[in-house]
């Protein structure tokens, strides 16, 4: 069985309001008979009024209530309020429903017959109060019928939100129940976006400029409107894209599965070549080509370093060395020497803030190097991007390096060729790298302390 149409439904609706016409129109003029006999009783009761002449009498106050009506609302549909009529009728009402009360010594008949005037009164101004609604409806002066929200669900839960949505289904008939309520949550969440953009705007104006031409910008400018304006030109593909990229499924399976990097292990003292370890000494301090370096523990060489350093000083103090040799270019590690190894005990030297670190061999030989270098193990992965910014650094920034953030990044991207997303993603692992880098050298330079004898 298929569901009746609208159509059939605006049939059956006119069938029934020609009905209700009829039933309304006998309705009346039963009732008004019965109104009339009473006022007709009460007048020849009461006022001792002849039959003949109480009929017609008592007719003209009963009707003269619904004539007057209904001028009253021909009036209002011509646009005038009527009010002089409207009361008047309402007067004429009052007065002969008080005639059946009071004109009968009984008192149940005297409330029948009153009942029945008053009834016929009203349900007369209301038949012609939904003809006037019509009219005005049809014209477009009064606002379409509403949905019917529920009491429960939208009245009590949501009380504002649903007056909202009954407002929007006013000014548009087109939407329904369901539609006008969610149209009306879609323009609350936007009145606060836009609320909460304006007062961004506000606090940037005038953080941007003085109070004077901030006020005279946010008086002369919608800052509503431009936070609309913004609102609608966003760029939701290029942010959705931005985020997409680092949550991409390869590079989150590549950032778990690669192990973190180690922790900087206590780096052993590293031994330079014997071209560039040989500093100008005096000629009583020997140098000999450094050998393989033996490993030996944490203890034994503090103690061989000791014992080195102490021989070292030992011949620095002989008498009156012979004159330095001419300037060679390795002359620059001269100065690191110094730092550590005094000239005479009378005037020591101050000990240096970094201090160079120093190595020993079997042989008892002295290698000194400029600065340690960290040299972490890299594990490089195919598609870890990481892991390739990280060797990039290892492989072309120097231990003293300077450059920040945002320079060692400008060079990996140009190194690896990476895009606007991916130099993104670097920036964050090269700052790791720095970080780890720069903890290491200040751990390397504690390790250096607690080696080396305080001087003087």
């Amino acid at each position: 069985m298929s569901t009746p149409g609208i159509n059939e439904y605006d049939a059956d609706l006119q069938k029934t309001v020609r009905q209700t016409s009829i039933m309304r129109q006998l309705f009346y003029f039963v009732v008004l008979i019965v109104a009339l006999a009473g006022q007709v009783s009460g007048a020849v009761e009461a006022l001792g009024i002849p039959l003949i002449w109480a009929i017609p009498a008592v007719g003209a106050l009963e009707l003269g209530g619904i004539v007057v009506l209904a001028n009253a609302d021909v009036r209002r549909r011509l646009g005038e309020k009527a009010t002089a009529s409207r009361i008047l009728s309402a007067a004429i009402a009052a007065f002969a429903v008080a005639f059946n009360w009071m004109a009968h010594d009984n008192k149940l008949m005297a409330g029948f017959f009153a009942g029945m005037s008053a009834l016929g009164y009203l349900v007369w101004l209301m038949h012609t109060e939904n003809q006037r609604r019509d009219r005005l409806r049809a014209k477009g002066d009064l606002p379409p019928t509403t949905p019917a929200y529920e009491v429960v669900g939208h009245w009590l839960r949501h009380p504002w939100l649903t007056l909202r949505a009954k407002n929007l289904a006013k000014a548009d008939p087109s939407l329904g129940l369901y539609t006008s309520i969610a149209a009306a949550k879609a323009e609350k969440r936007k009145e606060q976006r836009t609320s909460a953009i304006a007062k961004v705007l506000h606090r940037k104006i005038r953080s941007a400029v003085d109070p004077s031409t901030a006020d005279i910008a946010v008086a002369v400018y919608d800052l509503d409107e431009i936070a609309v304006r913004l609102a609608d030109g966003a760029d939701y593909e290029g942010l959705t894209a931005l985020i997409a990229a680092d949550l991409a499924p390869a590079r989150l399976a590549a950032m778990t599965s690669a192990p973190p990097p180690p922790a900087p292990p206590a780096p052993a003292l590293p031994v330079l070549d014997a071209e560039e370890a040989r500093p100008a000494l005096p000629t009583a301090v020997p140098l000999v080509a450094p050998k393989a370096v033996v490993a030996v523990p944490e203890e034994e060489e503090r103690r061989a370093a000791r014992e080195a350093v102490a021989r070292a000083t030992a011949a620095v103090e002989l008498p009156e060395p012979e004159p330095a040799p001419a300037p060679s270019a390795l002359g620059g590690l001269r100065a690191d020497l110094e730092g550590i190894l005094p000239a005479t005990p009378a005037a020591p030297r101050p000990r240096r803030a970094r201090t160079a670190p120093v190595t020993h061999e079997i042989g008892d030989v002295i290698d000194i190097a400029e600065e340690p270098t960290l040299t972490p193990p890299t594990l490089v992965r195919e598609g870890s991007l990481r892991n390739q910014v990280h060797q990039i650094l290892h492989d072309n920034v120097p231990p003293n390096d300077r450059r920040d953030v945002v320079a060692l990044t400008t060079m990996v991207g140009d190194l690896l060729d990476l895009d606007d997303v991916e130099r993104l993603t670097a920036s964050n692992y090269v700052r790791t790298w720095k970080n780890d880098v720069d903890q290491g050298r200040r751990a390397n330079g504690r390790h250096l302390q607690g080696i080396l004898p305080v001087q003087g």
